[in-house]
């Protein structure tokens, strides 16, 4: 399930190493409300290099394809799953079946940070915190956690970092490291197993028929008073095939390449009272675009834009559906969209398509249906995109 935006979003790196860490009491079965608990010393951090790998793969760990999934010793002594993946990022978590450490990169000396946990808080951290340890967790649980800043003063480089995670859980006689070695192996075995990843946004206009906008009384496009616009007639379900504009991004794993494609459905206009179609334009694609930005191990970067006008109102009208995103995906089932934003007209769909399975990224119902055609009092205001995050199936 997406995690909703909380603040203006990015992920950075968890320097544990030497930092600064609250840690969150309780038992295992509790939901924690958030604490103010004392400070620690973090055991695992940015520098996991530095660490003691004992994942036990038979390949070095340089070629080994571990996708950013290892099981490293401290220096404290403590063994943890360490999922590096999002360290170019500035975020890093490890997780042991008795605890989750998360650390990240502060955007200021003097930034307060709150920890999330699904839809709990768990801590609202005082300045300066780099880190975090959650000790209410049960092993086999997989948890989504943020860690939200509380914007104060510059912000320009906050982030809100999303994070996946399960803890490990050792059976019946084994051993807490040979349970970590596995849930690493797990893992790492399931993001290298990725084939092909479907990215797609889609616009549509929920209602079956809008009536043709009027201004003062006064047509606003080709048809007016006494006609209607044929609507979509549908909802969030990605299996429809009705849509005013779509974006889909075809990802190939092995390859990292990216296959862009783009659509404009065709706008249909009604006679109110014969109920019968008198035209049907579609509108200029043009300035639609799929686009790799860039890719490294485990990830792609994407561009979005959705772009489209009504063809039968006036080119001059300012209101176009409209939109643009740059997305971060990761062969992990880690997703986060670092920037964007969308006119709230019409309804925009946004999901990830896996292997048959699919996961909801973002939904927002549209605002008034008129202010496209430039007849409605305030206009299509903007949606800010920037900052969700969270994991497809």
């Amino acid at each position: 399930m997406p995690i909703s935006r909380l603040a203006a979003v990015s992920v950075l790196p968890l320097a544990l190493l030497g930092a600064t860490v609250t840690t969150a009491s309780g038992t295992a079965a509790a939901e924690p409300a958030a604490s103010k608990a004392a400070a620690v010393k973090a055991a695992f951090g940015l520098e996991t290099t530095s660490y003691r790998d004992v994942t036990g793969t038979a390949a070095p760990a340089a070629t080994a394809k571990t996708e950013g999934f290892s099981v490293r010793t401290a220096p404290s002594g403590q063994t943890a799953v360490v999922d590096s993946s999002m360290a170019s990022e500035g975020a890093i978590s490890a997780a042991n079946p008795r605890f989750v450490d998360l650390a990240w990169k502060s955007y200021s000396a003097k930034a307060r940070y709150t920890v999330v946990r699904g839809d709990t808080v768990l801590a609202e951290l005082p300045a300066g915190s780099t880190g975090f340890r959650d000790t209410t967790v049960a092993p086999g649980a997989k948890y989504q956690y943020q860690i939200v800043p509380q914007l104060v003063g510059d912000t320009a480089q906050a982030r809100t970092f999303g994070l996946q995670v399960t803890v490990p859980a050792p059976k019946k006689g084994q051993s807490d490291l040979t349970a970590m070695r596995t849930t690493a192996t797990a893992r790492a075995e399931a993001a290298a197993a990725a084939t092909t990843t479907t990215l797609t946004w889609e616009t549509f206009i929920a209602q079956k028929r809008l009536d043709a906008p009027l201004m003062a009384g006064k047509a606003v496009c080709t048809y007016g008073k006494g006609y209607a616009f044929g609507g979509d007639n549908r909802g969030f379900n990605w299996r429809s095939s009705s849509y005013r504009t779509a974006a889909n991004a075809v990802i190939t794993w092995k390859s990292k390449k990216v296959q862009g494609h783009t659509s404009v459905g065709a706008t249909h206009v009604y006679n109110k009272k014969t109920g019968k179609v008198v035209a049907k334009r579609t509108a200029s694609g043009s300035k639609m675009q799929v686009r790799k930005l860039g890719s490294g191990s485990g990830y792609v970067d994407i561009r979005m834009v959705t772009h489209a006008t009504n063809p039968f109102c006036s080119k001059k009208l300012p209101n176009a559906i409209d939109g643009a995103l740059q997305f971060k995906i990761r062969s992990n089932g880690n997703w986060e969209i670092r920037s964007g934003n969308h006119r709230k007209m019409p309804s925009h769909y946004i999901y990830i398509y896996n292997g048959g399975r699919v996961t909801d990224v973002y939904k927002r119902k549209a605002a008034s249906p008129w202010c496209l055609s430039g007849s409605g009092p305030a206009g299509c205001q903007l949606a800010n995109l920037t900052g969700y995050t969270g994991r497809y199936k």
